[in-house]
């Protein structure tokens, strides 16, 4: 039930989700691709949410994700307007939970995020606003636990690394990284727990 319910719920927003992406990039999203996003997206949340609330705050976040991304593969660039004021929302959600430890636990995924990605921005491979967006996932991935923040990190630098060579195949300079920052998100969220086992 609680699937169907989010589902449901998923497709119940794409026609916002549309508009915000028609807004952003002045061109229209698919709908049916972003529809199918949305669900696998909320399906995935209401499978690895720890609670309610952390639903919730996963929920704001693959809203906010979808759109940014789609906007940053179109204009290469991730809007503050979308990203910076989920950081409020998500921490008030998270915060809710009464869970003290496991909200440091998340606070300081999501410092750990944004710091590695604002090296890799000093350096001049990332864009400060793939830092941002950085901090954001750390932050809902880091309550689930460390580990799983740690794998979302992982896995966006292996999305990026094939996106760095398909790149450098084409003969062009430069690629959204942000679309590799959440797909690596959901990575970690689909992947069991248990995963690191393999590397011990």
């Amino acid at each position: 039930m609680l699937l169907v319910v989010s589902a449901a719920a998923a497709l119940a927003a794409v026609p916002g989700l549309h508009r915000c992406v028609g807004l952003a990039t002045g061109r229209r999203a698919d709908p049916r691709l972003l529809a199918a996003a949305a669900v696998a997206a909320a399906l995935l949340i209401a499978w690895r949410a720890g609670g309610p609330l952390h639903g919730a705050a996963l929920a704001l976040t693959a809203a906010v994700g979808l759109v940014a991304g789609w906007v940053d593969a179109q204009r290469r660039r991730l809007p503050d307007a979308l990203v910076l004021p989920a950081y409020p929302a998500v921490a008030a959600l998270l915060l809710a939970t009464g869970e003290a430890d496991t909200v440091l636990r998340a606070g300081a995924c999501g410092a750990a995020s944004a710091g590695l990605l604002l090296v890799g921005h000093l350096a001049g491979q990332v864009g400060f606003g793939d830092v941002k967006l950085a901090g954001l996932l750390g932050l809902v991935l880091g309550w689930a636990s460390w580990q799983t923040a740690a794998l979302g990190l992982a896995a966006a630098s292996a999305v990026g690394a094939v996106q760095a060579a398909a790149v450098i195949a084409l003969g062009r300079k430069d690629f959204p990284y942000g679309p590799a920052l959440l797909l690596g998100a959901v990575a970690a969220l689909a992947l069991p727990t248990d995963i690191w086992v393999l590397f011990r």
